[in-house]
């Protein structure tokens, strides 16, 4: 991602907690853009006070927010549009949810979390990897990520992504 998209990211993470975050859906895309933010390197300072929020008031229910995931929907998502004929937004959208889930899950400490549904989007890539190649420029680019590549337990799927383009 450029610095416009960092920005942008960064913008969203404003305005969420300048409004409150006052449920559970809320509180996942708080984790999900300062997980996104962080697994591109942006300034702490940018997160500093979605962290805040997570040490403080919003740990309660960022927690529910993790415990009531149904992970198995994402994978069923993500099943589903490597089994038909799906479009490439389709696959886009199914790739871009599991990741926001997996980047508020690891953002929030809770990696173990994800790991398995990580593991079985990797394999189902692995397995049918054409749909996939829509999103292979942006797999190779974040494969190459330290934060991508040094955790390869929940984000092994960008790796098995990147290679459905060759």
């Amino acid at each position: 991602m450029t610095q416009p998209e960092i920005a942008t990211l960064s913008d969203q993470l404003d305005e969420i907690l300048s409004t409150g975050v006052d449920d559970e859906e809320e509180a996942l895309e708080v984790a999900a853009l300062a997980g996104l933010l962080d697994r591109l390197g942006a300034d702490p300072a940018r997160t500093a006070d979605a962290v805040a929020w997570r040490r403080g008031g919003g740990a309660q229910i960022l927690s529910d927010a993790l415990d009531a995931l149904d992970l198995e929907a994402y994978v069923a998502d993500l099943d589903d549009v490597a089994q038909r004929d799906a479009t490439d937004d389709e696959v886009i959208d199914a790739v871009y949810a599991f990741d926001e889930v997996v980047a508020a899950a690891t953002w929030s400490g809770r990696r173990s979390l994800v790991a398995a549904a990580a593991a079985e989007v990797e394999r189902t890539v692995r397995m049918i990897p054409e749909p996939f190649a829509c999103l292979a420029e942006e797999a190779r680019t974040l494969a190459r990520s330290r934060e991508v590549a040094g955790n390869l337990d929940v984000y092994g799927y960008w790796l098995a992504i990147a290679d459905a383009g060759r």
